[in-house]
């Protein structure tokens, strides 16, 4: 039987690959619209893995096979996900991951969720339900709850170290971050901003009424909102090693 880690970049499934990567490689679904802190971490741990494990574990890289990334297919359709429709999670996350493990439908594969112990009674992770995968929560079962992940990551050197932007993690421009995640981020990383402003601008249709990606607010509004305060930004928005709780994907 193969062995997957559903690997997100946070707590918990970073502490699955501390302790089963002599056992299992991991997978990370690629949406093309990831933080680059994030494709840093990927390579950070997969370095300590085969570093620590002396094999060659890999977190294999897998996307839409249909389309480049999430946001080509946004500027597309015109259509942004939102709480209501939730496309990006299912389309670019959880039907790559299944059509990877498709692959070894003759000899079976456990792919490993990474909720802790102390959530293993409310949820079951976001992921597909495909009969020839069985799905565990390590975890869980050895009763490691979110702390003790973060102590074996802290002795590991590898507890996540995200900036303020990515408190929740997600994609460039998930929909889920909040307003002071985007003001973090139009100060801290202008450049990665300036794509989520493009693409927020590019998708308007001809209703003549202004689609923005958080409620009564625009990128460019808070862009410009930002744009004149008088600190440093790493003064007020300081680097996240304790985000809200990760799930499968993300920390939601």
């Amino acid at each position: 039987m193969k062995r997957f880690i559903s690997f997100s970049g946070g707590v918990e499934s970073t502490t699955m690959c501390v302790l089963f990567g002599d056992k299992a490689d991991a997978i990370f679904a690629d949406t093309g619209f990831e933080h680059s802190q994030l494709y840093d971490r990927i390579k950070l741990v997969e370095d300590w893995v085969r570093n620590f494990h002396g094999n060659d574990f890999k977190v294999h890289l897998v996307k839409n096979d249909k389309h480049a990334s999430l946001p080509e297919y946004i500027l597309e359709s015109k259509f942004y996900p939102s709480y209501q429709s939730r496309f990006c999670t299912r389309m670019f996350k959880i039907e790559p991951i299944d059509d990877f493990l498709e692959q070894f439908k003759d000899e079976g594969v456990e792919l490993m969720i990474g909720l802790n112990a102390d959530e293993i009674d409310q949820r079951t992770g976001n992921h597909g339900n495909k009969s020839f995968v069985k799905y565990s929560y390590p975890l869980a079962d050895k009763g490691i709850t979110r702390e003790g992940g973060k102590t074996i990551l802290r002795r590991a050197g590898l507890l996540p170290q995200f900036p303020a932007y990515m408190q929740r993690g997600g994609c460039v421009g998930c929909y889920y971050k909040s307003r002071k995640e985007y003001e973090a981020m139009a100060l801290l990383n202008p450049d990665e901003f300036k794509i989520v402003e493009d693409l927020e601008n590019a998708i308007q249709d001809e209703r003549k009424e202004f689609f923005s990606i958080l409620e009564k607010v625009s990128m460019r509004q808070i862009r410009q909102g930002v744009s004149n305060m008088l600190f440093k930004p790493e003064e007020i928005y300081p680097v996240i090693n304790n985000a809200s709780k990760c799930g499968v994907f993300c920390n939601r």
